[in-house]
């Protein structure tokens, strides 16, 4: 791999660099010697105002070692033309080329692009396949080599696709500069070169400076913020000790090192730019002088105004081209380090890569033999040595193991995902390092304890990997062998249906709801749902769900923020409710905070009962501190803000959870009334922020749970939540609806989170033991020949434990399967297996 990113690019996307170049040198310096020329014939017949012709794109030039007398030599001798005809000639030549210059810019850009975008993908490419190559203990080396092309990347800017025309553009341009001056008179040639030149050190000088500068500042502002952080990191001692004026000192006389820096950094700079606005004025007045000249016997020629003119706009265009090459070059100095960083990441992870001698044909049967086998796991420092084992497959194998014992390893060793350090391991006789990794993994599946997820959702994430699409009973089958089906179900009722997409549906959900509502009056469970009614206060539902009654579509009327909305406080404004509402916000607020007050703010008690997130716990606090009654709040916008966050308190209140006895039956009353006024006065513009609930129209905001119910569990029913969800879903089976909750649950969204098991803290988070339970699934749906189980399962209940083992070993019946157990104990009233291996202080044994 070229190690300079010009050679890199030149060798990746030759074709494009030369027709760019062609185009740019070719098409376009014709184009630009046409314009140039059009506007020297038109400023001469400005000049020569008397003349009745002239000469329209003539191409000659006086050589110096051609005789007087023989005149200046023609190359083109152009045309005559009347003075009128010459001037439209003129202009519709600069039009024309005008257009074509704008025709040939987007060409040559174009292939510039697709310069660069080749480039690209050849670059990402060559260090993908490095990294997918790489064998799991060079996972270091292949994170730094990712880090390092990720920084490339980010700096590249247009590298890649300027690099070799922008210096080509530069050339030509210098050397069209010099073939005008030449025509105007071979004396302006020393003049234009040595400006072109002298301009061309300006800007190097420029530029330096520059990039001197820049990099002072970086160190200056992160020495700024390392000084403000260690102030920070002070600040306890500084009160304690009163050491505010050495503090102010301290920073002071650094900040005051950094500006004298920065100052001397400026000077230097502005000294650089002085010869560069020298040149812009004395430039033009020597060539000028120049063309004047009339030689020492007064007997030269004059040289022609408008050949002066064209020959100063080709050199215009020479010092442009001039400075974006040099700025181009400071890129390319600036990214040739970690380039070469990268060229030198790629072969070396290559090289790390197992050396096959060729492909093996993937055997269907046979024995999976480890002889002398020793192997060391990086990622959990499990190690094995001196392992001798022979397992005939298909086949059941359990390996006993407590976590740390090296059960894994020997599992990942088995499937063929962790090479052995010594010894080999093979399949009918092959060695497992013959075959190609996609197809061992295809053949032996590993379920690893580092349940890695995907962006995605659900179902992209099972069938990660796989080769065939499972149709939707075996999906489902899958998901209930791996304990998946529960959450996938949970997901599902979480889902939306959109009406307009799945009418069919909609309207099965809508017909469900009415036979969930028979359902639970056939088992005398009807308080156990409390329903919307449009006449009635919901006491499942908070404050300001009440008042919409709906779901909200959109951020205007969310959770978050609807307490700001100005609609929404003028109708509780209009019903009288604004005063109550910051009342009871004040008496939420004050019993919170004397309820938490010893708790700390990531207390399980707090997260799940508090109506305000820890963040807004200080403010809270305070306002109870300094506001014995919502009569006396602050005037002003202070006092507004006080207002909206303890309404907006209020509005997140329920009476049935939170039980602080603030809502009677006559405030009921009042909420209701505010509900309809809420809805009968909401303005167009607005109404497509709510959908309200219809009993005979599905909500497409809400979930399909709450569609179903169209109402809210109740709360004070112990043991309501499991048994009208159990109701749901057999009222669901019996409307042929069950699929459908699937296929929701498998469309939803997944949140990666950490690799190694950890889950993160968003909306979509998956929990461990649905990660790992991913894992498992991915490998079932492939079919493979022999599955090995090496996933943590010592948090499961050996009850759980047990039936989800004879689940799996009933679909794996008749192929291998290869699974790590913490113990004993959970094969006593097993099936016997084939072989059961022990592992102990990094060896193994027959158990």
């Amino acid at each position: 791999m070229d190690r300079d990113p010009i050679a890199f690019t030149w060798r990746t996307a030759r074709r494009e660099h030369v027709a760019a170049v062609g185009l740019a040198l070719g098409l376009g310096g014709a184009l630009a010697l046409l314009a140039l020329l059009c506007l020297r014939d038109l400023v001469g017949m400005q000049v020569h105002d008397g003349a009745d012709t002239g000469q329209f794109l003539r191409v000659a030039a006086t050589l110096p070692w051609r005789p007087a007398a023989e005149g200046p030599f023609v190359a083109f001798p152009g045309w005559t033309l009347p003075a009128a005809e010459l001037v439209r000639a003129a202009f519709l030549g600069l039009a024309a080329t005008a257009l074509a210059s704008a025709g040939l810019g987007w060409a040559v850009a174009r292939l510039c692009f697709r310069a660069q975008t080749r480039t690209v993908a050849a670059l990402q490419g060559r260090v993908t396949e490095a990294i997918l190559r790489a064998p799991p203990s060079a996972r270091d080396e292949a994170r730094a080599l990712a880090q390092t092309l990720g920084d490339l990347l980010a700096r590249l800017d247009t590298l890649f696709g300027l690099a070799i025309l922008v210096p080509a553009l530069a050339l030509g341009s210098a050397g069209l500069a010099l073939v005008l001056a030449g025509m105007a008179a071979p004396r302006l040639l020393p003049t234009v070169a040595a400006g072109l030149l002298a301009a061309g050190l300006a800007r190097i000088l420029i530029q330096r400076r520059v990039q001197d500068r820049a990099a002072l500042r970086v160190k200056a502002g992160g020495t700024a913020g390392r000084a403000l952080a260690d102030l920070i990191r002070r600040m306890p001692a500084v009160r304690a000790h009163g050491a505010a004026a050495f503090e102010r000192g301290r920073l002071a006389a650094k900040g005051a090192a950094a500006r004298d820096a920065l100052a001397a950094s400026d000077s230097r700079l502005a000294l650089a730019r002085a010869p560069s606005m020298a040149l812009a004025i004395l430039l033009p007045a020597i060539v000028v002088a120049v063309a004047l000249w009339r030689g020492h016997d007064g007997t030269t020629e004059p040289v022609e105004p408008g050949a002066v003119l064209a020959a100063g706009g080709a050199f215009a265009l020479a010092v442009v081209a001039l400075s974006v090459a040099l700025r181009l070059v400071g890129l390319h100095r600036a990214l040739a380090a970690p380039f070469r960083e990268v060229a030198l990441g790629v072969p070396a992870l290559e090289t790390r890569a197992p050396v096959r001698s060729g492909s093996a044909a993937f055997p269907e049967s046979g024995a999976l033999v480890a002889r002398g086998v020793g192997a060391y796991d990086p990622a959990t420092g499990e190690r094995l040595a001196g392992v001798d084992v022979a397992l005939p497959m298909p086949g059941h194998v359990a390996i006993l193991g407590e976590r740390g014992s090296g059960s894994r390893v020997l599992a990942a060793i088995l499937a063929g995902q962790l090479e052995p350090s010594a010894g080999a391991v093979t399949y009918a006789g092959l060695d497992l390092r013959a075959f190609e990794p996609e197809e061992r993994a295809r053949r032996i599946a590993l379920a690893g304890a580092e349940a890695i997820l995907i962006e995605g959702t659900l179902r992209q994430n099972i069938l990660y990997g796989a080769g065939h699409v499972p149709d939707r009973d075996e999906l489902i089958a899958t998901l209930r062998i791996t304990g998946l089906d529960a959450f996938a179900y949970a997901r599902g009722l979480e889902g939306t249906v959109d009406p307009n997409a799945e009418p069919e549906i909609a309207r099965a959900v809508v017909a469900a709801r009415h036979a969930v509502r028979e359902a639970l009056a056939a088992d005398k469970a009807g308080r156990l749902v409390e329903p919307f009614d449009p006449a009635r206060y919901n006491h499942q539902a908070t404050v300001g769900e009440n008042i919409l009654f709906g779901e909200a579509v959109g951020p205007a009327f969310a959770a978050e923020h609807v307490a700001a909305h100005p609609y929404l406080r003028a109708v509780l404004e209009a019903e009288g409710l604004s005063r109550p509402l910051t009342e009871i916000g004040l008496q939420v607020a004050r019993s919170l905070v004397e309820i938490f007050a010893d708790l700390p703010d990531d207390h399980p008690l707090f997260e799940t009962f508090s109506l305000f997130p820890a963040s807004e716990r200080g403010f809270f606090e305070d306002l109870v501190g300094r506001q014995p009654e919502a009569t006396g709040l602050r005037r002003g916008p202070a006092g507004q803000r006080d207002r909206k966050r303890l309404i907006g308190l209020a509005l997140r209140y329920s009476e049935t959870r939170h039980r602080f006895g603030l809502i009677d039956a006559a405030f009921e009353g009042r909420l209701v009334e505010a509900r309809r006024s809420f809805a009968r006065l909401m303005p167009p513009h607005l109404r497509g922020g709510v959908e309200f609930y219809d009993p005979d129209r599905l909500t497409a905001a809400a979930s399909l749970e709450e569609n179903v119910l169209f109402g809210r569990i109740n709360g004070e029913e112990a043991g309501a939540e499991a048994r009208v969800r159990a109701l749901v879903r057999r009222v669901l089976a019996d409307e042929g609806l069950e699929p459908a909750v699937y296929r929701l649950g498998l469309e939803s969204r997944v949140e990666p989170g950490l690799a190694g098991g950890g889950a993160s803290l968003g909306e979509n988070a998956i929990g461990p033991r649905e990660r790992v339970a991913i894992d498992l699934a991915r490998c079932l749906v492939r079919r493979p020949d022999i599955v090995v189980v090496a996933i943590a399962l010592e948090d499961r209940k050996s009850a759980a434990m047990r039936d989800r083992l004879a689940a799996l070993r009933t679909a794996r019946a008749g192929r291998g399967l290869i699974v790590c157990l913490p113990d004993d104990g959970i094969l006593e009233a097993a099936e016997p297996f084939d072989a059961v291996l022990r592992v102990e202080r990094n060896g193994v044994l027959a158990a």
